[in-house]
């Protein structure tokens, strides 16, 4: 920009010295083009000229954001001429200096306006009120999302607005617009800042009647953010708790959700206790549908927080594990022991019979902590659910119960199970026969005899026959005599030929087990069973 021809042109003017380099550059503000009207704006703030810097206020909507920063440093100082028409010109001119402050968000300037504020009525009052919240919401919003640096400076300048405002409080009789002092302080400071202690605890009576007024009533995002901040403070204000115990609107509502502190010091946790209800919050169904999801974590620890009676905290609780978002749920653990088990198992049942998929996928999330029946049916039904979330879910319930676990099941199962820990084994892990076939091969008798028990309780026997048959040469009888046993259920020409090898053992048990399932397996190996395997 500083090598363009039109700023070498301007600064050509600038060194001319000729009186009328700035009739020249006051005519530039008022042409066409952008940079023509920047470039003169900047010479003008370089050459301090109070003329030039009059047709600035005039002109200062067609200024460029850079020309405007600019005036906030002390090169682009604009005090002498704002104070020129703010406080000693006509309307016209008070109009123009108000809306340069504005506009250039010339926060130094704020004790002027404060001062014109003390003089000023009719129209030109109301203007320069609305420059003062203007310039304070702009603060406010700018310390919301200010960072590191910009942050640090920000603050400064609310510290110095603070200082300025505290200066009205001296006098309420003098103070035209009281109340946009109070909602500025209250804006700008939290409950613990000097200047907001003093207005609310050692102030004028006026000015401690309008600070609860505007407590009450305002739903600034700054107001409402100190009303719910000041539950943070050692020594709470009774009136705060009070007017937190009545503000119904929803703008509150909103705010006091957003801020609930997640970790709790000792000043939260004594002062939310002190809130033994609040007339918005409610166990019902439209407290959870009409607030995005988002919130309902923040919500419970409200819940959790406020001293609510023990009937009302059951209600509560009902209410989350029935209408709350599933992280909401989740966050919830602690409000589980209150409800019967009953009452708990039907509120997982009808998380598992809604058409939300992340609602389903928690319920089976909680199903081990049920005593619905058929637990895991319901697991293995989910495996082929068209939701990810729930097959993913069911499958990571299900993620422990493997083969050893499954034999542990068999051993106390009703016979009509068996087949039901065969699929769930079977669809949960994809490796089971080849496991089941290698625990029958493990040194260790007893594991042998129980998995190939288990194997016979499944009826996965035929799945596993290679195993079994192995164990005919084991050098155990009992493992020989109940494989053999076993074995009468497999009715193969295979099997038939190695039962008929055990007929000559030394074990008369083994014979007589041998013989007994070869009794069973012959006839339909002869054809009075016609669809028998014939292998």
């Amino acid at each position: 920009m500083s090598d363009s021809p039109i700023e070498k042109t301007m600064r050509l003017l600038e060194q001319s010295r000729s009186t009328a380099a700035m009739t020249a550059f006051v005519h530039a503000l008022q042409v066409g083009s952008p940079k023509i009207r920047d470039s003169a704006a900047r010479a003008i703030l370089r050459s301090g000229s109070s003329l030039g810097k009059m047709e600035l206020i005039r002109q200062i909507r067609k200024l460029s954001p850079d020309v405007l920063e600019v005036m906030n440093t002390a090169d682009g100082d604009m005090s002498f001429p704002l104070k020129q028409c703010l406080l000693h010109g006509d309307p016209q001119q008070a109009f123009m200096a108000l809306d340069a402050i504005e506009v250039a968000r010339l926060y130094q300037n704020i004790p002027m306006v404060l001062e014109f504020l003390r003089q000023a009525t009719g129209e030109i009052a109301d203007r320069g009120e609305q420059v003062l919240g203007s310039l304070v919401d702009r603060l406010f919003e700018t310390r919301m999302t200010a960072r590191d640096a910009r942050l640090t400076i920000t603050d400064q300048c609310i510290g110095k607005m603070l200082q300025h405002l505290s200066v009205e409080l001296n006098s309420f009789a003098q103070c035209r617009r009281p109340q946009a002092i109070v909602e500025a302080i209250l804006i700008l400071a939290d409950s613990e800042h000097p200047v907001a202690r003093h207005l609310m605890r050692e102030s004028a009576p006026e000015w401690q009647s309008l600070v609860w007024e505007v407590l009450a009533q305002s739903k600034h995002p700054g107001i409402l953010r100190f009303l719910t901040k000041a539950l943070s403070v050692k020594y709470l204000h009774p009136k705060i708790l009070d007017i937190v115990s009545g503000r119904t609107d929803i703008e509150f509502q909103m705010t006091m959700i957003r801020l609930v502190p997640t970790r709790m010091n000792i000043n939260q946790e004594r002062n939310y206790q002190l809130l033994t209800g609040l007339p918005w919050l409610q166990p019902t169904d439209e407290l959870w549908l009409s607030l995005p999801d988002e919130f309902h974590v923040q919500l419970v620890q409200l819940i959790r927080l406020v001293c609510f009676t023990r009937s009302l905290k059951l209600a509560f609780a009902k209410s989350i594990y029935q209408h709350a978002s599933v992280e909401a749920r989740k966050s919830a653990n602690d409000f589980k022991h209150m409800l019967r088990q009953e009452e708990y198992d039907a509120c997982v049942q009808h998380a598992l019979d809604s058409d939300n998929a992340e609602f389903e996928a928690w319920g089976l999330s909680q199903l081990r902590d049920t005593n619905l029946p058929d637990k895991y049916r319901q697991l293995v039904d989910r495996l082929d659910s068209p939701h990810k979330i729930v097959e993913d879910q069911a499958r990571e319930a299900l993620g422990r119960f493997e083969v050893q676990q499954a034999i542990d099941f068999s051993e106390s199962a009703k016979p009509s199970a068996g087949p039901k820990i065969a699929d769930l084994l079977l669809k949960v892990n994809p490796f089971a026969i080849q496991e089941l076939c290698r625990e029958m091969a493990n040194p260790v008798r007893t594991r042998r005899l129980r998995a190939a028990k288990a194997a016979h309780f499944m009826q996965l026997h035929t799945e596993v026959t290679p195993a079994l048959l192995e164990l005919l040469q084991d050098n155990d009888t009992i493992v020989k005599r109940v494989v053999a046993e076993i074995l009468g259920d497999i009715p193969t020409r295979q099997v038939a030929g190695r039962l008929q090898e055990l007929l000559d053992d030394s074990s008369p048990r083994v014979r007589e087990a041998a013989a007994a399932s070869l009794a069973k397996i012959t006839p339909q190996l002869t054809g009075s069973f016609p669809n028998a395997e014939r292998s």
